[in-house]
């Protein structure tokens, strides 16, 4: 028996049934404003302050964590607005680009210019509409080994972000095992595929938490743009 036992001479509701007794009363210290006035709650600093002081800090720290929610919210949507524009200003630039080298070129120096990234690979798994097909290496023909490596992704019309397995670096890059993080986008037509890949020597720059919405937009229109010069099978 508890000393406030013992003094009354008898016994004491449970925590349980003061919670359920409360919760079922919520106007309980309302219409006992004496009992609010003296309650006292003790902090972990050793001090002991009242429910009402107990409450403001409670709401204060939750409005910090709210404060602190909006201020992220606020600063995703800038970064995304920031992203849409490079994104609209690469969408016309691919436009304006003349020919498969040029759309190539200005892909490469935009991403590297206002994505910061730092090797950009394209692969057609297709063969060329036009004369000069030599100038552009990007096309490896439907046959291509290469392909096997993204088979799945490419199916699934799914942006791989993250690391690569050995194949797809031996596809990408050649040589040997790369170690870095990549960025991976279907280039998926209805007479042919591919892949446009960005890639990082830093192995945490692009994780699997990436935004992929915008990233696929991007291949959408990488792909419109480069589908009149893939050769249509007859």
């Amino acid at each position: 028996m508890s000393t406030t036992e013992r003094d009354t001479g008898r016994k004491l509701p449970t925590e349980e049934a003061v919670a359920a007794y409360l919760e079922a009363h919520p106007g309980f210290f309302n219409d006992n404003p004496a009992v609010l006035a003296a309650l006292q709650i003790p902090q972990s600093t050793g001090q002991v302050v009242s429910l009402a002081d107990r409450q403001v800090g409670v709401l204060r720290e939750e409005n910090e964590r709210l404060k602190a929610r909006i201020d992220e919210m606020i600063g995703c949507a800038k970064d995304n607005e920031t992203l849409i524009h490079r994104i609209h200003q690469l969408v016309l630039a691919l436009m304006e680009s003349v020919g498969p080298q040029a759309i190539f070129q200005t892909l490469e120096a935009r991403l590297a210019q206002d994505f910061k990234a730092e090797r950009i690979v394209t692969i057609v798994f297709g063969d060329p509409a036009f004369v000069d097909s030599h100038d552009v290496p990007q096309f490896v023909g439907r046959e291509a080994s290469a392909r096997h490596a993204f088979a799945d992704a490419i199916a699934a019309r799914g942006t791989l972000c993250g690391r690569l397995n050995d194949a797809q670096g031996q596809a990408l890059l050649g040589g040997n095992a790369f170690r870095g993080s990549a960025v991976v986008i279907p280039l998926v037509a209805k007479a042919w595929d591919g892949v446009l890949a960005v890639t990082a020597r830093d192995p945490e720059r692009f994780g699997p938490s990436l935004g992929t919405e915008f990233l696929a937009y991007l291949g959408d229109v990488v792909t419109l743009i480069l589908d009149p010069w893939v050769a249509k099978p007859r």
